[in-house]
């Protein structure tokens, strides 16, 4: 794999040389990154921290890195991991051996410096820690910032229970990137004991999950969950063997009653078609989704999860630890364009089907129940429309994330003194697009972190530029 990487970033390197360089010698090999134009930092691109297993191991836990004698060269590749084109929006190689990182060092001699690791989102089907744009944030904070790629869809969270398809890969990749961090970061000037994990949305969900796992035991030291947690339908898979099943159906695999024959379909399916019918793993009316992490059976392998999140948070099972986590006021508007496909005629039909996935029913009729109670609470007796696009907003607000996060801290409070911060991001301003349909503000899924990222600010108010700041 390092070969190949290396012919990729022959022409980068070119280019890159003509800057000032500085090398950095790991426990895998020296590594070269250069400053950035404007003199504040240097950055290293798409370094290997873990190796992804390909063949018929494609779904086992990442491997070690590879090691070098020479100076890696660590130019921009825009390497990522398998996932639907239409997806990604930057020039990049996509490609199974993706599981490198970029680190961000500001141009100082100081030592001990605070680590960031930023978990990219993406639904768990798209997204690469290229596509995390936070030199500001490094600049104006004196702190390294670590981004990084992880297995995705299938790749990174099929989940058969099987001695090939053990599961969590994805996770799996997560916690090889923190011990790579923890074994290396002091060589960039960073303070392996002074590390902070945040994310958004999956990345928030992937964050929280890391804060329960006993695979990533005192590799951090703080968490910022945002726009996701690890309670409910979006943390854990709650019917595995179904949703590859259905996974497999979607692409025309038809053999999926026999775990053996469903096993090899997996094992054997090209790259190419294992990424075609991502989008729909993650519409689904009961607010679950198809790829995400599971409960993992003992195969024999180092376990991601061994238990259900809401039981390793009843039981006080995990380190406490200070945690941020955020909601943005209006994250239902991230379903508004379910609307177009008939998402409000379902809702007046049969509106149990869009109950969130992990409430458990005595009888058909309890749901029925439920599911009357919670539609007149949100809509009244109004008929669910284009008229009550707000309270659908509200409603899946709550449902996919906002009742999900409390429930989760709800748990965590009553297992486990810790310091805990709660915020709700609200900010909207005479720029902001109104909800679909409507012709009221709202703040979007995931808006608190998209703020943060570099992008031009030419034309935002003041409101905006203070609210960046903060």
């Amino acid at each position: 794999m390092l070969c190949l990487l290396v012919l990729l970033g022959a022409a980068a390197t070119a280019t890159a040389q003509t800057a000032e360089s500085r090398v950095v010698t790991t426990h895998h090999g020296p590594i070269r990154g250069y400053k950035d134009p404007d003199g504040s930092m240097y950055s290293f691109y798409d370094v290997p921290y873990a190796t992804a297993p390909t063949g018929r191991d494609k779904f086992k836990a990442p491997l070690p890195p590879p090691t070098w004698t020479q100076p890696f060269e660590a130019v921009p590749r825009g390497i990522i991991c398998p996932q639907l084109n239409i997806l990604v929006t930057v020039p990049h190689i996509m490609q199974e051996h993706c599981l490198v990182a970029n680190i961000f060092v500001p141009d100082t001699n100081d030592t001990n410096l605070p680590v960031v690791v930023n978990v990219h989102g993406g639904g768990f089907v798209g997204g690469s820690g290229s596509a995390i744009h936070l030199k500001n944030f490094v600049k104006n904070n004196s702190m390294i910032l670590i981004t990084f790629n992880y297995r995705l869809a299938a790749y990174g969270f099929l989940c058969l229970g099987t001695e090939n398809v053990p599961g969590n890969a994805g996770m799996k990749d997560q916690a090889a990137l923190l011990r790579w961090v923890n074994q290396n970061i002091a060589q960039f000037g960073g303070n392996p004991n002074d590390v902070t994990v945040m994310g958004c949305s999956a990345g928030g969900i992937s964050t929280d999950l890391l804060t329960i796992s006993n695979m990533t035991r005192n590799l951090f030291h703080r968490a910022i969950p945002e726009s996701g947690c690890s309670y409910g339908a979006f943390g854990i898979q709650y019917d595995p063997i179904q949703n590859a099943r259905d996974y497999a159906r979607l692409l025309n695999y038809t053999n999926i009653d026999s775990i053996e024959d469903l096993e090899e379909f997996y094992l054997t399916v090209p790259a190419e078609t294992l990424a075609t019918r991502l989008m729909s793993t993650i519409i689904h009316p009961d607010s679950s989704l198809t790829f995400t992490a599971c409960l993992e059976r003992d195969v024999g392998v180092e376990m991601f999860l061994q238990d259900d999140p809401a039981d390793i948070l009843k039981n006080g099972d995990f380190p406490a630890m200070p945690l941020l986590y955020g909601l943005a006021k209006d994250e239902g508007m991230s379903r508004t364009a379910n609307v177009l496909t008939g998402w409000l005629s379902k809702m007046n039909e049969h509106f149990s089907d869009f109950l969130p996935r992990e409430l458990e029913f005595e009888s058909v009729q309890e749901k029925d129940r439920v599911a009357n109670t919670v539609r007149t609470f949100y809509f009244g007796n109004r008929p669910i429309g284009l008229s009550t696009i707000l309270e659908y907003v509200d409603y899946y607000t709550d449902v996919m994330f906002g009742y999900r996060m409390m429930k989760g801290l709800t748990l965590r409070l009553e297992a486990k003194d810790q310091p805990i911060y709660l915020y709700q991001y609200s900010f909207v301003d005479e720029n902001t697009q109104p909800i679909w349909f409507t012709n009221v503000t709202g703040t979007d899924h995931c808006e608190q972190a998209n703020i943060m990222f570099d992008h031009d600010t030419t034309g935002k108010t003041d409101a905006y530029i203070n609210m960046q700041n903060i």
